[in-house]
């Protein structure tokens, strides 16, 4: 038992396991330790350190202004761990936390698995959670900083962080048809506009804003990654000529879904823009990982990995990442058998 358990936590991809156990912990530390202000972050706090370290470097001695800026620096790791604790923790039914993290474990284990978006590639998801991450802190900020007295609610880093992984993954899996809070069909391309709707209605304008500010930072990722410019699509002639679906690459998006194309296209929903293969990880980042480079190729526009060649996919703990089928009960998004099994059908095949 104890050995299943834990091949099954192995399984887990590594960022989407570190997120899912870190997040657990956190919780536990603020129910038990009171640790929430030593875990959490914004921007009345930055502004409190910076008049602090004003008046000290100011009229402190040479000891005292080393400590207190080294106190700063080392506190910046709250910048980190805010995303960890889930805004249910903080509610008068905590059971709430509990769902926040398995939702979050749901579409950043669909993200990050071979099946998903980044291919089962460690370093190119980790990199795209840093940008969304410093694109969520950056916006919030800034929104506090408008705000000022009025902000009297905090808002939640991994919130905003899970509405960014909801809307890449709706975007990456548009075609394939879920359940909204288990009764409603539809397809996972509104899925976002679903979870607005949703949190007006429980948690009205903040988690409003919480999940927008999250929605926001995955729709710029995408921009950057497409080289495309905000509302791209809503410009005339954004597509140029049309052209053969044979002489099309990739797109971002480009979706396996087990719904067998028609002659009445009107149900199903076409990509729009091109994965160019921006917002790649770093190679340092690959050299502090120890990842290997060239075991791994995200498909872009321009590149399709073999699907026999076998230096294409990464061997080891974490590439033993079962297929899912979507299937859950209750507060889900998620039903019907299948909605992730796809049958390799390519737009215009």
């Amino acid at each position: 038992m104890t050995n299943a358990l834990i091949d099954n936590i192995k399984g887990i991809p590594p960022v989407t396991r570190f997120f899912t156990i870190s997040s657990v912990l956190a919780c536990l530390g603020v129910t038990s330790f009171s640790a929430f202000p030593n875990l959490y972050i914004n921007f009345s706090d930055l502004v409190e350190q910076y008049w602090i370290l004003r008046l000290v470097i100011k009229k402190g001695q040479t000891i005292e202004i080393i400590k207190t800026v080294s106190l700063a620096v080392l506190g910046w790791y709250r910048f980190v761990t805010s995303f960890l604790i889930p805004s249910g923790i903080m509610s008068t039914n905590r059971i709430n936390a509990l769902f926040d993290i398995y939702f979050f474990y749901t579409f950043s284990n669909h993200l990050e698995a071979y099946e998903g978006k980044f291919k089962g590639n460690f370093p190119d998801y980790l990199w795209f959670i840093i940008i969304c991450g410093t694109f969520i802190q950056f916006i919030n900020f800034t929104l506090d900083a408008i705000a000022g007295d009025a902000a009297a609610i905090s808002y939640f880093p991994h919130e905003n962080l899970l509405a960014c992984l909801t809307y890449v993954w709706s975007r990456s899996m548009k075609n394939a048809l879920i359940n909204l809070l288990g009764l409603v069909p539809i397809k996972a391309y509104y899925l976002p506009l679903g979870n607005l709707i949703i949190k007006l209605i429980l948690g009205g304008p903040v988690a409003l804003i919480d999940t927008l500010v999250g929605i926001l930072s995955g729709y710029l990722y995408l921009c950057i990654q497409s080289n495309t410019i905000p509302f791209h699509n809503l410009l005339p002639g954004a597509y140029g000529r049309t052209k053969k679906r044979s002489d099309e690459g990739r797109r971002v998006g480009m979706t396996y879904v087990n719904q067998q194309p028609t002659s009445n296209r009107f149900d199903y929903i076409d990509d729009s823009i091109y994965d160019k293969g921006y917002l790649k990880a770093p190679k340092w980042l690959y050299k502090i990982l120890s990842y290997p480079m060239g075991t791994s190729v995200r498909s872009t526009a321009f590149t399709v990995p073999s699907l026999n060649n076998p230096s294409n996919i990464k061997k080891g703990p974490s590439a033993q990442v079962e297929p899912t089928t979507a299937n859950a009960s209750g507060y889900s998004w998620f039903g019907g058998n299948g909605a992730f099994k796809g049958k390799g059908h390519r737009l215009g095949e």
